[in-house]
């Protein structure tokens, strides 16, 4: 949808035009919240799947920075060097002013739009859906212990792919940011005060960044449907170190197309450990296709009936209070990115039914075996020739000549256990080899005749362990 700027006094005239026109145009799109804990901004399980699109864009555009890039180059992109883009570049880069916060801002406008700064959600324990004005929702933080292991939860309209990390900051040094910096008042503010505010919040929460629960495989992420709690996919995590060494999590699920045109990443199914039931299994390939696709499913960019869900580690030399979660996801696919915050009590003890996760489920959850094709078993080493790959490869293996063998074995291993990789790549024990030519003797003297005057015949020249060349193209997508 194109819409003339021509006519719209301000940003606010235009953004209350675009959630309405929103209601109506089913091809715009908003963009991820925080979901768990219930964030200052309303949202938790039950938002996605129970508002309105419109609805859905302006709570989102709470967090949001709409150009974010490095470099001056809009294709190089926040996830490309996570954490990296701060509030100063948010700032500078396309001219005019967007104001990158820990919490978000509405439609990241100016410091008195930001959560908890001026108007909106100022409280511990107050929501707000945005708007400055509107009175607080009030909400019940969860109750997190020293040492323990939390869930946090997130939710994206339109998936731009790249990858999220969590931090804390605690309420009192938070609002010392503020009443420090503005002490004529928010409303006040000049410009090297909010950057000094900006500056102080940032620290406070980059200072307290979540680690990741350990192992990173055993149940710490999942994508789970709607708000059913025992309905989910069990996801391998990956991760990436940003700025200062911080460690960041992928997006599990790509945008469409990512890997299929030539980008970082893996395929949706490449992530997936398994299924707590059969509803989740047949949700999953309803939103994203069966395994044999990539990332071209029909959510694949929309995959707002999704939340990825991990388990973070609470450290244990935390001082006991009221603290502010951060969410930030950096964007890959697009020049975006996204905050936004939820409150928590941080206590020495939690009562027991605080520490435990999916209270509604059975004790036993099954996992149903991801369904993957046999993959064929690596020929025995053999004394045989050079290995030629057997390309194209099948299906979106190959995407029609765009990927071979070269192209898996220089990203990860683990793609031998797909049996159109394994049986048609050398680097898995698979492709073509050709049979050694055995080598010719001459016949022996016997002690009736004289040696043979003719030549030996020539040995055929070595050939075990030879050149191993791709087979390409590769088939379909791949």
């Amino acid at each position: 949808t194109i819409i003339p700027m021509s006519g719209f006094k301000n940003f606010s005239s235009l953004l209350l035009t675009l959630i309405t026109i929103s209601n109506f145009a089913v091809d715009v799109f908003g963009h991820a919240i925080l979901t768990k804990p219930t964030s200052k901004n309303t949202a938790n399980f039950s938002t996605p799947h129970t508002v309105t699109l419109g609805q859905y864009f302006s709570l989102a555009s709470y967090g949001i920075i709409d150009k974010a890039f490095l470099d001056g180059d809009h294709g190089i992109t926040p996830w490309n060097r996570p954490g990296e883009f701060d509030f100063w570049l948010a700032k500078t880069v396309v001219g005019t002013r967007q104001t990158l916060h820990p919490c978000g801002c509405n439609a990241g406008v100016d410091i008195r739009h930001c959560l908890g700064v001026h108007d909106i959600a100022t409280g511990f324990g107050e929501t707000n859906t945005g708007v400055s004005g509107l009175p607080a929702i009030p909400t019940t933080p969860p109750l997190w212990a020293l040492g323990s292991i939390q869930e946090t939860a997130w939710n994206a309209y339109a998936n731009h792919a790249g990858g999220y990390i969590y931090m804390l900051c605690k309420k009192t040094t938070f609002d010392e940011c503020r009443d420090t910096n503005f002490p004529d008042g928010v409303l006040a503010a000049t410009e090297s005060q909010t950057d000094a505010y900006l500056q102080c919040v940032w620290d406070c929460f980059e200072s307290n960044t979540l680690e990741w629960a350990t192992p990173a495989t055993d149940s710490s992420q999942r994508v789970q449907y709607q708000d059913d709690e025992c309905t989910y996919a069990e996801t391998l995590p990956r991760e990436k170190i940003g700025i200062d060494n911080r460690v960041w999590r992928y997006m599990p699920i790509p945008d469409t197309a990512q890997i299929t045109n030539g980008n970082d990443g893996w395929c949706t199914w490449d992530s997936v450990l398994g299924f707590s039931n059969d509803l989740a299994q047949s949700k999953f390939i309803q939103s994203f296709g069966t395994s044999n696709v990539c990332d071209t499913g029909p959510d694949a960019h929309g995959p707002k009936n999704w939340h990825i869900i991990d388990k973070v580690q609470l450290p244990a030399d935390l001082s006991t209070g009221e603290y502010l979660l951060s969410w930030r996801w950096d964007g890959y696919m697009a020049d975006q990115m996204w905050t936004n915050c939820a409150d928590v009590q941080i206590v020495q003890d939690a009562p027991a039914e605080e520490d435990e996760d999916n209270q509604s489920c059975p004790p036993v959850m099954p996992i149903t075996p991801v369904p993957q094709p046999s993959a064929t078993p690596p020929p025995a080493p053999t004394n045989n020739g050079p290995c030629s790959d057997i390309l194209p490869l099948p299906g979106n293996w190959g995407a029609n000549g765009l990927y071979d063998c070269d192209y898996y074995e220089t990203r990860d291993s683990a793609y031998c256990g797909h049996s159109e990789i394994a049986t048609n790549c050398c680097f898995c024990g698979g492709g073509n080899t050709a049979p050694t030519t055995p080598t010719q003797q001459p016949d022996p003297p016997t002690p009736t005749q004289p040696p043979s005057t003719q030549p030996a015949p020539v040995d055929a020249p070595p050939t075990s362990g030879g050149p191993c060349s791709d087979i390409l193209p590769l088939p379909g997508n791949w």
